[in-house]
Protein backbone atom coordinates (compact mmCIF):
# COMPACT_ATOMS: atom_id res chain seq x y z
CA UNK A 1 0.00 0.00 0.00
CA UNK A 2 1.90 2.82 -0.74
CA UNK A 3 0.83 6.64 -0.31
CA UNK A 4 0.95 9.32 -3.67
CA UNK A 5 0.74 12.35 -1.11
CA UNK A 6 -0.86 15.04 -1.63
CA UNK A 7 -0.45 15.69 -5.29
CA UNK A 8 2.53 17.73 -6.17
CA UNK A 9 6.04 15.21 -6.73
CA UNK A 10 8.26 17.63 -3.61
CA UNK A 11 5.65 15.90 -1.29
CA UNK A 12 6.21 12.43 -2.33
CA UNK A 13 9.08 10.44 -0.35
CA UNK A 14 11.61 9.22 -2.62
CA UNK A 15 11.67 5.78 -1.52
CA UNK A 16 7.45 5.75 -3.01
CA UNK A 17 9.01 7.32 -6.25
CA UNK A 18 11.58 4.56 -6.30
CA UNK A 19 8.57 1.61 -5.87
CA UNK A 20 6.16 2.99 -7.75
CA UNK A 21 8.94 3.18 -10.94
CA UNK A 22 10.50 -0.25 -9.96
CA UNK A 23 6.96 -2.15 -9.58
CA UNK A 24 5.96 -4.96 -12.37
CA UNK A 25 1.94 -4.62 -11.25
CA UNK A 26 0.71 -1.35 -9.98
CA UNK A 27 -2.60 -0.14 -9.37
CA UNK A 28 -3.43 3.32 -8.78
CA UNK A 29 -7.06 3.65 -6.95
CA UNK A 30 -7.46 6.18 -8.83
CA UNK A 31 -6.37 8.08 -12.41
CA UNK A 32 -7.54 11.56 -11.12
CA UNK A 33 -4.48 12.22 -9.37
CA UNK A 34 -1.13 14.38 -10.67
CA UNK A 35 1.42 11.69 -9.72
CA UNK A 36 -0.64 9.79 -12.06
CA UNK A 37 -0.03 12.26 -14.97
CA UNK A 38 3.85 12.22 -13.73
CA UNK A 39 4.27 8.34 -13.90
CA UNK A 40 2.40 8.49 -17.45
CA UNK A 41 4.94 11.31 -18.72
CA UNK A 42 7.60 8.74 -17.42
CA UNK A 43 6.02 6.02 -19.45
CA UNK A 44 5.22 3.88 -15.97
CA UNK A 45 3.28 1.44 -16.90
CA UNK A 46 -0.43 1.02 -14.26
CA UNK A 47 -3.48 0.13 -13.98
CA UNK A 48 -6.60 1.92 -12.23
CA UNK A 49 -9.83 0.93 -10.54
CA UNK A 50 -11.74 4.08 -11.82
CA UNK A 51 -13.98 1.87 -14.41
CA UNK A 52 -15.02 0.09 -10.83
CA UNK A 53 -16.84 3.36 -9.69
CA UNK A 54 -19.14 3.15 -12.69
CA UNK A 55 -20.44 -0.22 -12.21
CA UNK A 56 -20.32 0.06 -8.26
CA UNK A 57 -24.27 0.36 -6.62
CA UNK A 58 -22.55 2.33 -3.89
CA UNK A 59 -18.97 3.17 -1.52
CA UNK A 60 -19.57 -0.04 0.11
CA UNK A 61 -19.53 -2.25 -2.80
CA UNK A 62 -16.83 0.23 -4.65
CA UNK A 63 -14.28 -0.32 -2.29
CA UNK A 64 -15.08 -4.35 -1.72
CA UNK A 65 -14.54 -4.65 -5.66
CA UNK A 66 -11.45 -2.57 -5.79
CA UNK A 67 -10.09 -4.68 -2.70
CA UNK A 68 -11.26 -8.00 -4.99
CA UNK A 69 -8.99 -7.17 -7.82
CA UNK A 70 -6.22 -6.22 -5.85
CA UNK A 71 -6.21 -9.67 -3.87
CA UNK A 72 -6.93 -11.08 -7.82
CA UNK A 73 -3.37 -9.52 -8.59
CA UNK A 74 -1.06 -11.22 -6.13
CA UNK A 75 1.01 -10.69 -3.26
CA UNK A 76 3.57 -8.34 -4.98
CA UNK A 77 1.48 -5.99 -6.58
CA UNK A 78 1.98 -2.16 -5.53
CA UNK A 79 -1.70 -0.50 -4.79
CA UNK A 80 -1.32 3.30 -4.62
CA UNK A 81 -3.67 5.67 -3.75
CA UNK A 82 -3.70 9.57 -2.75
CA UNK A 83 -2.19 10.69 0.17
CA UNK A 84 -1.63 8.27 3.00
CA UNK A 85 -2.76 4.83 2.81
CA UNK A 86 -3.92 5.03 6.16
CA UNK A 87 -6.17 8.04 6.28
CA UNK A 88 -9.55 7.83 4.80
CA UNK A 89 -8.67 4.84 2.64
CA UNK A 90 -11.71 2.21 3.23
CA UNK A 91 -9.88 0.21 0.50
CA UNK A 92 -7.30 -0.39 2.59
CA UNK A 93 -8.75 -1.49 5.38
CA UNK A 94 -10.46 -3.71 3.81
CA UNK A 95 -7.45 -5.54 2.12
CA UNK A 96 -5.70 -5.48 6.17
CA UNK A 97 -8.88 -7.52 7.24
CA UNK A 98 -8.06 -10.28 4.35
CA UNK A 99 -4.63 -10.41 3.54
CA UNK A 100 -1.17 -9.28 4.74
CA UNK A 101 -0.39 -5.77 3.57
CA UNK A 102 2.62 -3.34 4.09
CA UNK A 103 2.24 0.64 3.89
CA UNK A 104 4.21 2.63 2.62
CA UNK A 105 3.83 6.21 3.94
CA UNK A 106 3.21 9.48 2.66
CA UNK A 107 2.05 12.89 3.84
CA UNK A 108 -1.79 12.99 3.67
CA UNK A 109 -4.49 15.69 3.17
CA UNK A 110 -4.54 16.52 6.58
CA UNK A 111 -1.34 17.47 6.45
CA UNK A 112 -1.79 19.08 2.97
CA UNK A 113 -4.80 20.89 3.74
CA UNK A 114 -3.79 22.32 7.33
CA UNK A 115 -0.44 23.23 5.91
CA UNK A 116 -2.50 25.21 3.10
CA UNK A 117 -4.81 27.04 5.24
CA UNK A 118 -0.89 27.79 7.70
CA UNK A 119 -2.73 26.82 10.82
CA UNK A 120 -0.72 25.41 13.54
CA UNK A 121 -3.08 23.67 14.97
CA UNK A 122 -3.22 21.82 18.68
CA UNK A 123 -7.01 20.72 20.00
CA UNK A 124 -9.59 17.95 18.70
CA UNK A 125 -10.00 17.85 15.13
CA UNK A 126 -12.84 15.26 13.34
CA UNK A 127 -12.21 13.96 10.60
CA UNK A 128 -15.05 12.73 8.16
CA UNK A 129 -15.95 11.31 4.87
CA UNK A 130 -18.67 13.85 2.95
CA UNK A 131 -20.39 10.59 1.70
CA UNK A 132 -20.74 9.39 4.88
CA UNK A 133 -22.20 12.50 7.02
CA UNK A 134 -24.99 10.58 8.34
CA UNK A 135 -22.64 8.22 10.33
CA UNK A 136 -20.93 11.33 12.15
CA UNK A 137 -21.96 12.38 15.49
CA UNK A 138 -19.85 15.27 15.67
CA UNK A 139 -19.05 17.87 18.70
CA UNK A 140 -19.15 21.49 17.15
CA UNK A 141 -16.72 22.80 19.82
CA UNK A 142 -13.86 20.58 17.45
CA UNK A 143 -12.51 21.87 14.28
CA UNK A 144 -13.91 19.61 11.31
CA UNK A 145 -12.00 18.49 8.21
CA UNK A 146 -14.22 16.70 5.61
CA UNK A 147 -12.50 15.35 2.79
CA UNK A 148 -13.81 13.42 -0.39
CA UNK A 149 -15.73 16.53 -1.28
CA UNK A 150 -15.92 15.33 -5.00
CA UNK A 151 -19.00 16.97 -5.98
CA UNK A 152 -21.91 19.22 -5.19
CA UNK A 153 -23.74 16.71 -4.06
CA UNK A 154 -21.57 15.72 -1.58
CA UNK A 155 -20.97 19.07 -0.49
CA UNK A 156 -24.32 19.16 -0.16
CA UNK A 157 -24.56 16.18 1.99
CA UNK A 158 -22.37 17.97 4.47
CA UNK A 159 -23.73 20.88 3.90
CA UNK A 160 -27.03 19.23 5.65
CA UNK A 161 -25.29 17.53 8.38
CA UNK A 162 -23.80 20.66 9.52
CA UNK A 163 -26.43 23.36 9.68
CA UNK A 164 -28.02 21.38 12.21
CA UNK A 165 -25.02 22.89 14.66
CA UNK A 166 -23.34 25.43 12.98
CA UNK A 167 -24.97 29.19 12.04
CA UNK A 168 -25.88 29.13 8.19
CA UNK A 169 -23.36 31.81 8.00
CA UNK A 170 -20.08 30.46 9.71
CA UNK A 171 -17.41 30.77 7.52
CA UNK A 172 -15.88 27.43 5.95
CA UNK A 173 -12.60 26.86 4.30
CA UNK A 174 -12.80 24.92 0.73
CA UNK A 175 -9.38 23.83 0.12
CA UNK A 176 -8.94 22.75 -3.04
CA UNK A 177 -5.91 20.19 -4.51
CA UNK A 178 -3.98 20.65 -1.12
CA UNK A 179 -0.58 19.91 -1.67
CA UNK A 180 -0.47 20.34 -5.27
CA UNK A 181 0.86 22.85 -7.28
CA UNK A 182 -1.97 24.82 -8.59
CA UNK A 183 -3.48 24.60 -4.70
CA UNK A 184 -6.62 27.41 -4.00
CA UNK A 185 -8.25 27.88 -1.06
CA UNK A 186 -11.62 29.88 -0.71
CA UNK A 187 -13.73 31.19 2.05
CA UNK A 188 -17.68 30.88 1.66
CA UNK A 189 -20.23 30.70 4.19
CA UNK A 190 -21.70 27.30 5.13
CA UNK A 191 -24.95 27.73 3.56
CA UNK A 192 -22.94 28.53 0.04
CA UNK A 193 -21.27 24.83 0.03
CA UNK A 194 -22.93 23.23 -2.00
CA UNK A 195 -22.99 26.21 -4.62
CA UNK A 196 -19.61 25.28 -6.33
CA UNK A 197 -18.00 22.87 -8.84
CA UNK A 198 -15.61 20.19 -7.05
CA UNK A 199 -13.03 17.59 -7.62
CA UNK A 200 -11.67 14.28 -5.57
CA UNK A 201 -9.22 16.37 -4.37
CA UNK A 202 -11.29 19.45 -2.42
CA UNK A 203 -11.72 19.41 1.63
CA UNK A 204 -13.68 21.64 3.44
CA UNK A 205 -12.69 23.01 6.48
CA UNK A 206 -14.50 24.38 9.89
CA UNK A 207 -13.02 26.04 13.04
CA UNK A 208 -14.60 24.94 15.90
CA UNK A 209 -17.27 27.26 17.78
CA UNK A 210 -16.78 28.70 21.05
CA UNK A 211 -19.03 27.95 24.16
CA UNK A 212 -20.39 31.04 23.86
CA UNK A 213 -22.24 29.29 20.68
CA UNK A 214 -21.32 25.82 21.93
CA UNK A 215 -23.70 23.24 20.48
CA UNK A 216 -24.83 19.46 20.58
CA UNK A 217 -24.53 17.61 23.86
CA UNK A 218 -21.02 18.29 24.89
CA UNK A 219 -21.81 21.82 24.52
CA UNK A 220 -24.48 21.10 26.89
CA UNK A 221 -22.38 18.93 29.20
CA UNK A 222 -20.15 22.30 29.25
CA UNK A 223 -22.74 24.76 30.41
CA UNK A 224 -24.34 22.22 32.83
CA UNK A 225 -19.96 22.23 34.19
CA UNK A 226 -20.13 25.81 34.30
CA UNK A 227 -23.71 26.08 36.02
CA UNK A 228 -22.55 23.72 38.63
CA UNK A 229 -19.02 24.86 38.79
CA UNK A 230 -17.47 27.60 40.78
CA UNK A 231 -18.72 30.89 40.06
CA UNK A 232 -21.84 29.10 38.45
CA UNK A 233 -25.66 29.14 39.68
CA UNK A 234 -26.10 29.38 42.78
CA UNK A 235 -29.55 27.24 43.02
CA UNK A 236 -27.82 24.03 40.61
CA UNK A 237 -25.16 24.25 43.25
CA UNK A 238 -27.50 23.19 46.02
CA UNK A 239 -29.30 20.75 44.53
CA UNK A 240 -28.26 17.17 45.10
CA UNK A 241 -29.54 13.58 43.79
CA UNK A 242 -32.30 13.42 46.08
CA UNK A 243 -33.18 17.33 45.60
CA UNK A 244 -33.70 16.80 41.99
CA UNK A 245 -35.81 13.04 41.67
CA UNK A 246 -39.23 15.31 41.61
CA UNK A 247 -37.92 17.54 39.07
CA UNK A 248 -36.93 14.27 36.89
CA UNK A 249 -40.72 12.66 37.47
CA UNK A 250 -41.96 16.02 36.18
CA UNK A 251 -39.91 16.15 33.40
CA UNK A 252 -40.35 12.40 32.61
CA UNK A 253 -44.40 13.37 32.58
CA UNK A 254 -44.18 16.47 30.60
CA UNK A 255 -42.36 14.28 27.87
CA UNK A 256 -45.49 11.90 28.05
CA UNK A 257 -48.05 14.86 27.43
CA UNK A 258 -45.91 15.88 24.92
CA UNK A 259 -46.40 12.48 22.93
CA UNK A 260 -50.16 12.94 23.63
CA UNK A 261 -50.62 15.84 22.26
CA UNK A 262 -48.99 15.27 19.11
CA UNK A 263 -47.39 18.44 19.42
CA UNK A 264 -43.74 17.77 17.62
CA UNK A 265 -41.93 21.11 18.46
CA UNK A 266 -43.41 20.18 22.38
CA UNK A 267 -42.19 17.24 22.06
CA UNK A 268 -38.37 18.72 21.22
CA UNK A 269 -38.58 20.91 23.77
CA UNK A 270 -39.34 18.44 27.14
CA UNK A 271 -36.78 15.72 25.61
CA UNK A 272 -34.50 18.57 26.27
CA UNK A 273 -35.54 19.27 29.42
CA UNK A 274 -35.32 15.45 30.31
CA UNK A 275 -31.65 14.87 28.91
CA UNK A 276 -30.95 18.47 30.87
CA UNK A 277 -32.26 16.09 33.79
CA UNK A 278 -29.69 13.23 32.92
CA UNK A 279 -26.98 15.37 32.24
CA UNK A 280 -27.21 17.16 35.67
CA UNK A 281 -27.12 13.80 37.94
CA UNK A 282 -23.98 12.99 35.77
CA UNK A 283 -22.20 15.93 36.16
CA UNK A 284 -23.11 16.12 39.69
CA UNK A 285 -21.19 12.69 40.43
CA UNK A 286 -18.59 13.84 38.27
CA UNK A 287 -17.83 16.92 40.88
CA UNK A 288 -17.61 14.16 43.45
CA UNK A 289 -15.64 11.52 41.76
CA UNK A 290 -18.18 9.09 41.30
CA UNK A 291 -18.75 8.82 37.37
CA UNK A 292 -19.56 11.26 34.30
CA UNK A 293 -21.30 11.56 31.54
CA UNK A 294 -18.92 9.52 29.63
CA UNK A 295 -19.14 6.57 31.79
CA UNK A 296 -23.44 7.08 31.19
CA UNK A 297 -22.58 6.76 27.86
CA UNK A 298 -20.20 3.82 27.30
CA UNK A 299 -22.58 2.28 29.88
CA UNK A 300 -25.45 2.39 27.98
CA UNK A 301 -23.68 1.49 24.86
CA UNK A 302 -21.98 -1.60 25.79
CA UNK A 303 -25.24 -2.91 27.37
CA UNK A 304 -27.04 -1.91 24.04
CA UNK A 305 -24.43 -3.55 21.50
CA UNK A 306 -24.44 -6.44 24.37
CA UNK A 307 -28.11 -7.30 24.42
CA UNK A 308 -28.68 -6.94 20.64
CA UNK A 309 -26.33 -9.89 18.95
CA UNK A 310 -29.10 -9.84 16.23
CA UNK A 311 -28.16 -6.31 15.22
CA UNK A 312 -24.21 -6.26 15.95
CA UNK A 313 -23.32 -10.09 15.68
CA UNK A 314 -24.27 -13.02 14.17
CA UNK A 315 -27.50 -14.52 15.97
CA UNK A 316 -31.28 -14.58 14.50
CA UNK A 317 -34.38 -13.78 15.82
CA UNK A 318 -37.79 -15.07 14.28
CA UNK A 319 -39.54 -11.82 16.06
CA UNK A 320 -39.58 -9.17 18.98
CA UNK A 321 -40.80 -11.78 21.53
CA UNK A 322 -37.63 -13.31 20.78
CA UNK A 323 -35.93 -10.37 21.15
CA UNK A 324 -37.09 -10.16 24.83
CA UNK A 325 -36.38 -13.51 25.84
CA UNK A 326 -32.74 -12.97 24.52
CA UNK A 327 -32.34 -9.83 27.16
CA UNK A 328 -33.49 -11.30 29.61
CA UNK A 329 -31.44 -14.41 29.08
CA UNK A 330 -28.28 -12.58 28.30
CA UNK A 331 -29.14 -10.00 31.57
CA UNK A 332 -29.13 -13.36 33.50
CA UNK A 333 -25.76 -14.59 32.43
CA UNK A 334 -24.44 -11.19 33.05
CA UNK A 335 -25.17 -11.08 36.84
CA UNK A 336 -22.39 -13.03 39.06
CA UNK A 337 -25.77 -14.57 40.61
CA UNK A 338 -28.96 -16.05 39.45
CA UNK A 339 -31.90 -12.83 39.43
CA UNK A 340 -35.26 -12.94 39.60
CA UNK A 341 -36.70 -12.23 36.38
CA UNK A 342 -38.40 -9.38 37.96
CA UNK A 343 -35.41 -7.87 39.11
CA UNK A 344 -34.91 -4.34 37.99
CA UNK A 345 -38.43 -3.77 37.67
CA UNK A 346 -38.72 -0.28 39.88
CA UNK A 347 -41.59 -0.17 42.97
CA UNK A 348 -41.60 3.47 42.17
CA UNK A 349 -43.27 2.66 39.09
CA UNK A 350 -47.03 3.76 39.50
CA UNK A 351 -48.75 0.49 39.96
CA UNK A 352 -50.59 0.18 36.59
CA UNK A 353 -47.57 0.22 35.15
CA UNK A 354 -45.59 -1.83 37.05
CA UNK A 355 -48.24 -4.20 37.04
CA UNK A 356 -48.03 -4.44 33.20
CA UNK A 357 -44.36 -5.05 33.04
CA UNK A 358 -44.45 -7.59 35.62
CA UNK A 359 -46.86 -8.74 33.74
CA UNK A 360 -45.18 -9.06 30.50
CA UNK A 361 -41.63 -10.61 32.33
CA UNK A 362 -43.37 -13.55 33.60
CA UNK A 363 -45.22 -14.32 30.68
CA UNK A 364 -41.56 -14.32 28.89
CA UNK A 365 -40.69 -17.43 31.04
CA UNK A 366 -43.95 -19.39 30.78
CA UNK A 367 -46.24 -17.89 33.30
CA UNK A 368 -49.05 -17.78 31.40
CA UNK A 369 -53.18 -18.13 30.54
CA UNK A 370 -53.98 -20.42 27.13
CA UNK A 371 -56.19 -18.33 25.86
CA UNK A 372 -57.89 -14.47 26.29
CA UNK A 373 -61.30 -16.58 27.35
CA UNK A 374 -59.40 -17.90 30.21
CA UNK A 375 -57.78 -14.82 31.21
CA UNK A 376 -62.04 -13.42 31.23
CA UNK A 377 -62.82 -16.84 33.01
CA UNK A 378 -60.20 -15.61 35.67
CA UNK A 379 -61.65 -12.11 36.08
CA UNK A 380 -65.21 -13.40 36.67
CA UNK A 381 -63.48 -15.58 39.20
CA UNK A 382 -61.87 -12.37 40.41
CA UNK A 383 -65.33 -10.14 40.26
CA UNK A 384 -67.43 -12.73 42.68
CA UNK A 385 -64.62 -12.99 44.82
CA UNK A 386 -64.50 -9.47 45.52
CA UNK A 387 -68.38 -9.12 46.23
CA UNK A 388 -67.85 -11.50 48.81
CA UNK A 389 -65.26 -9.59 50.25
CA UNK A 390 -67.96 -6.40 49.99
CA UNK A 391 -70.68 -9.04 51.22
CA UNK A 392 -68.30 -9.87 54.44
CA UNK A 393 -67.42 -6.64 55.44
CA UNK A 394 -63.73 -7.95 55.16
CA UNK A 395 -62.10 -4.60 54.65
CA UNK A 396 -58.45 -5.99 54.22
CA UNK A 397 -60.02 -8.78 52.05
CA UNK A 398 -61.68 -6.44 49.44
CA UNK A 399 -58.37 -4.64 49.02
CA UNK A 400 -56.86 -7.94 48.41
CA UNK A 401 -59.40 -9.05 45.83
CA UNK A 402 -59.74 -5.71 44.31
CA UNK A 403 -55.73 -5.37 43.71
CA UNK A 404 -56.48 -9.09 42.27
CA UNK A 405 -59.19 -7.95 39.52
CA UNK A 406 -56.93 -4.83 38.57
CA UNK A 407 -54.10 -6.89 37.94
CA UNK A 408 -56.12 -9.74 35.69
CA UNK A 409 -57.30 -6.62 33.46
CA UNK A 410 -54.11 -5.61 33.25
CA UNK A 411 -53.65 -9.10 31.80
CA UNK A 412 -56.23 -8.30 29.81
CA UNK A 413 -54.52 -5.13 28.50
CA UNK A 414 -51.57 -7.30 27.63
CA UNK A 415 -53.20 -10.07 25.71
CA UNK A 416 -55.51 -6.85 23.68
CA UNK A 417 -51.36 -5.28 23.07
CA UNK A 418 -53.25 -2.13 24.33
CA UNK A 419 -50.51 -0.43 27.29
CA UNK A 420 -52.86 0.49 30.70
CA UNK A 421 -51.81 3.20 31.67
CA UNK A 422 -52.09 4.91 28.57
CA UNK A 423 -55.34 3.16 28.25
CA UNK A 424 -56.76 4.90 31.53
CA UNK A 425 -54.54 7.97 31.32
CA UNK A 426 -56.72 8.68 27.85
CA UNK A 427 -60.07 7.59 29.28
CA UNK A 428 -59.47 9.87 32.03
CA UNK A 429 -58.56 12.88 29.85
CA UNK A 430 -62.13 11.76 27.80
CA UNK A 431 -63.81 12.02 31.05
CA UNK A 432 -61.95 15.08 32.12
CA UNK A 433 -63.61 17.18 28.54
CA UNK A 434 -67.13 15.60 29.29
CA UNK A 435 -66.59 16.54 32.68
CA UNK A 436 -66.01 20.26 32.19
CA UNK A 437 -68.27 20.36 29.19
CA UNK A 438 -71.36 19.02 31.84
CA UNK A 439 -70.56 21.78 34.68
CA UNK A 440 -70.74 24.79 31.37
CA UNK A 441 -73.50 23.18 30.35
CA UNK A 442 -75.80 22.85 33.86
CA UNK A 443 -78.29 25.01 34.64
CA UNK A 444 -78.07 25.16 38.11
CA UNK A 445 -75.62 24.32 40.53
CA UNK A 446 -74.17 20.86 39.85
CA UNK A 447 -75.43 19.28 43.68
CA UNK A 448 -78.75 20.49 42.72
CA UNK A 449 -79.14 18.30 39.72
CA UNK A 450 -81.07 15.23 39.62
CA UNK A 451 -79.80 11.77 38.18
CA UNK A 452 -81.99 12.20 35.34
CA UNK A 453 -80.44 15.24 34.75
CA UNK A 454 -76.87 14.11 35.13
CA UNK A 455 -77.71 11.52 32.46
CA UNK A 456 -78.98 14.09 30.60
CA UNK A 457 -75.95 16.09 30.48
CA UNK A 458 -73.23 13.43 30.53
CA UNK A 459 -75.03 11.78 27.40
CA UNK A 460 -74.89 15.06 25.45
CA UNK A 461 -71.40 15.86 26.51
CA UNK A 462 -70.68 12.25 25.17
CA UNK A 463 -72.26 12.83 21.88
CA UNK A 464 -70.83 16.42 21.41
CA UNK A 465 -67.63 14.83 21.93
CA UNK A 466 -67.35 12.14 19.58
Amino acid sequence: MVGLGPGSMRFLPEANATLLRASKKLILRTRIHPIADVLAREGVAFQTCDDLYDTAENFGQLYESIADRILAAGEEVVYAVPGHPSFGEESVRILAEKARIEIIPAPSFVDAVLSALAKPFSGSLQIWNAHEAEKLLFDPRAAQLIYQVDSPQAASEAKLRLMKRYPFDYPVHVVSRAGCDDEAIAQIPLEDIDRRQYDPLTSIYLEGMPLERSDGFYGLVEIVDRLLGPGGCPWDREQTHESLKKHLVEETYEVIEAIDSGDSEKLCEELGDLLLQSVMHAQMSAIEGVFDIEDVVAGISNKLVRRHPHVFGDVSVEDSQEVLRNWDAIKQKESAEPKSILEGVPRSLPALQRAAEVSKRVVRVGFEWGSLDDVFSKMDEERAELRSAISQQDALAQADELGDLLFTIVNISRWLKVDPEDALRTMVDRFTARFKQMESAASKPLRELSLEEWDDLWEKAKAASI
